[in-house]
């Protein structure tokens, strides 16, 4: 009894050690942990009891790692004591993930229009039942411009540049004697006269529907594009749309693309040298021929998908005729002089040698004359289909 008295006596003040509050609590919060050095000293000072109840109460400032670890095991702290360091160590700063940036969602677009028409797009015109190929805007050298255009009229110079700044609707062909048919039944208008060439008719009764209409004065030519909603074109806008974007004289081969004095009858000639060396037999000998007006759209077309602009038959424009283009610079879709006693004609026809089929040559004629290789063709706006 006495024994077991004198070990009590003697654990007593190991007990009151451990029990004892840490000294760390009499220090600011902010410097309360152990640094490395200071706890190493408790691991070894301490009971393994009392050293976890330090590290447990007033923390440490180290990050625990591989190295931390190795330490503590050299100084012989225990299982419980290497738990509390482990548990109460700060842990390593992980930096934060980068904000992800901010997903924005791309405004829908408004409807864009659509499209307008390109060159050579085609629209059958309701009212007179003919196509329209779109000839758009554009900046062309007007009238005779080089050798190449040749050869150059007076009436065909100076050539000078012209704008033609909203594109337009153009018959595709010349008007036909079909379209014309329906035109003069919705006016209550009579047909014209048939035409005749030296007692021969071409085009008995106008049963020939594919023909280019004849017989038709101005006044007879603007009443029909009137009625078709339509107009008849400029000299200037006939002129570049005739070209087609291109700056010779015509827009193809010849005998590819027009109907005129040399391939127009029932055997090929040469016009021109008839023209010049038997001028006065010249309407005699391509009557002989059978020379005679061919149902349209048959030739090749221009680059604006034009058919006939040369050749066949002539065609009456809007302009009043001038003897020249003096004193024109750079034009903005011009409409000719105010006035005037003949209306302008361009692109030649069946009866004509070459000299007079080419896209800058001009002829001329009173508004109220009708002949056997006159027509015409209507330009303007045309409704959306």
């Amino acid at each position: 009894m006495c024994r077991l008295f004198v070990v009590i006596l003697s654990l007593a003040p190991l007990y009151a050690q451990q029990q004892a509050p840490a000294p760390c609590l009499a220090r600011a919060e902010g410097d309360r942990a152990y640094t490395r050095l200071r706890l190493m000293d408790v691991v070894r000072d301490q009971t393994p009891v009392r050293a976890e109840y330090l590290i447990r109460t007033c923390g440490i400032r180290v990050p625990f790692g591989p190295e931390l670890e190795a330490d503590l095991k050299e100084a012989g702290a225990e299982e419980n004591v290497r738990t509390a360091v482990r548990e109460v160590a700060p842990r390593p700063v992980v930096p934060a993930p980068a904000p992800k940036p901010a997903v924005v969602e791309p405004k829908p677009e408004p409807p864009k229009p659509p499209p307008g028409p390109q060159a050579g797009d085609i629209r059958v015109n309701p009212k007179d039942g003919l196509r329209y190929a779109f000839v758009p805007p554009g900046t062309f050298r007007m009238g005779c411009a080089s050798s190449a255009d040749g050869p150059c009229e007076n009436d065909e110079k100076p050539a000078h540049d012209v704008q033609i700044s909203k594109g337009f609707w153009m018959g595709q062909t010349e008007v036909t004697v079909e379209a014309y048919k329906r035109y003069a039944r919705a006016a209550g208008k009579a047909m014209p006269a048939e035409p005749v060439f030296l007692d021969r008719k071409l085009n008995p009764q106008w049963s020939l529907d594919s023909l280019p209409m004849t017989m038709v004065d101005w006044n007879d030519a603007r009443g029909y594009c009137e009625w078709a909603g339509l107009r008849l074109p400029t000299e200037a806008e006939w002129e570049y749309a005739a070209r087609g974007g291109t700056t010779g004289a015509r827009y193809g081969a010849l005998d590819d693309i027009a109907w005129y004095g040399n391939n127009s009858g029932d055997s090929q000639i040469d016009a021109l040298d008839i023209a010049t060396k038997d001028s006065g037999n010249y309407v005699k000998r391509i009557g002989a021929n059978g020379n005679r007006p061919r149902p349209v759209g048959q030739k090749t077309a221009n680059r604006f998908k034009l058919y006939d602009m040369l050749g066949n038959v002539w065609e009456w424009t809007g302009d009043w005729y001038k003897g020249s283009y003096e004193g024109e610079a750079l034009e903005r879709d011009p409409q000719g002089p105010p006035g005037g006693e003949s209306r302008v004609l361009r692109g030649g026809s069946w009866v004509y040698d070459a000299s007079s089929v080419r896209a800058s040559y001009r002829y001329y004629n009173r508004p109220a004359n009708r002949f056997i290789n006159i027509g015409f063709r209507c330009t303007g706006e045309l409704p959306v289909p």
